[in-house]
């Protein structure tokens, strides 16, 4: 079931791997002692073969071709050597936060940028970062605490935009405004930054202002996915069924959009509608759309309750 209040907002980093480290209860210290016995192995077979490394510099330029020539485990190998070469290398623990997020790993990158963070308290570039990472890792208030701290001493439109979705997420749609027009004072013209403004807008029922913002968000990312979908997720609730449908058709399978607009008719009341549109994206779907077939259910019991 398709959530009319979706929160649609840029998260995403690429799949996961591998992990050889481990985090411990009692420790922030990063050790080979924590790699697994795969990873020992796999370790040892790159020494056998002369690859081992000397200087932070050689194990960071490894890792680096390592992870371009898609070979992510031994960049974890070469990064781990880099730590142990030098463990308060600010370099090498910003490398290895940037990998662990991009690979999903947060609980590594965070661990490596809080040992920045303990090394250079008034790092602005790292608190943000953490922040940012708190944000993806739903911890709002910690998220909400360090983007906080970031904007009280130096404007970030990044910052800005973090609180603006806190904000958003936590029912605090006055507050999202005014942080996302902030961010977009300072970060003028980006797609994602107008699409959480419409958001914002949309969230408190401001549908006019919703739309502009969109579209404007679109005029500039024509193929920009969330503002496609939010702007289809508006014309539905605006009961222009037809054009939701379309542009849910463009992020989206058949038998999702038409599930979408269904679910949505549904909640409005308007039942007929909801049913053709929850049939079709049953009949278009090559397998069983359970989540198509349980809306169309809830919409046979709301009927059979107002006869």
């Amino acid at each position: 079931m398709m959530s009319k209040n979706k929160k649609f907002y840029r998260l995403m980093f690429a799949g996961p791997i591998l992990c050889i480290l481990s985090l411990t209860a009692c420790t922030t210290n990063i050790s080979k002692q924590t790699l697994t016995q795969e990873s020992k192995d796999s370790e040892q077979f790159v020494k056998s073969l002369g690859l081992s490394v000397a200087t932070v510099e050689e194990a960071l330029f490894k890792a680096e071709k390592a992870i371009q020539e898609d070979k992510l485990d031994l960049a974890q190998l070469y990064y781990v050597e880099a730590y142990q070469l030098d463990p308060t290398n600010v370099l090498v623990l910003k490398k290895m936060a940037d990998f662990y997020t991009a690979i999903r790993k947060y609980n590594l990158a965070e661990l490596s940028l809080k040992l920045i963070i303990k090394l250079q308290p008034a790092n602005i570039e790292i608190l943000e970062q953490y922040g940012l990472l708190q944000l993806k890792q739903r911890s709002y208030e910690a998220a909400k605490n360090s983007l906080s701290q970031v904007v009280s001493k130096q404007p970030s439109w990044r910052s800005y935009n973090g609180l603006g979705i806190i904000a958003d997420l936590q029912g605090n749609q006055a507050n999202a405004e005014l942080y996302f027009n902030k961010a977009d004072k300072l970060n003028p013209n980006s797609a994602e930054l107008l699409n959480n403004l419409g958001f914002a807008y949309y969230s408190e029922h401001k549908y006019v202002e919703a739309e502009a913002y969109y579209r404007k968000a679109l005029a500039i990312e024509p193929e920009y996915k969330r503002a496609v979908y939010n702007l289809a997720l508006l014309d539905a609730n605006l009961k222009n069924y037809d054009v939701a449908y379309t542009g849910f058709c463009k992020v989206s399978n058949n038998a999702e959009a038409n599930n979408n607009v269904g679910y949505i008719a549904m909640l409005k009341g308007d039942y007929p509608v909801a049913k053709k549109y929850l049939l079709a994206a049953i009949q278009s779907s090559p397998e069983f759309y359970k989540k198509a077939n349980d809306n169309l259910i809830r919409l046979e019991k709301n009927l059979e309750s107002a006869n």
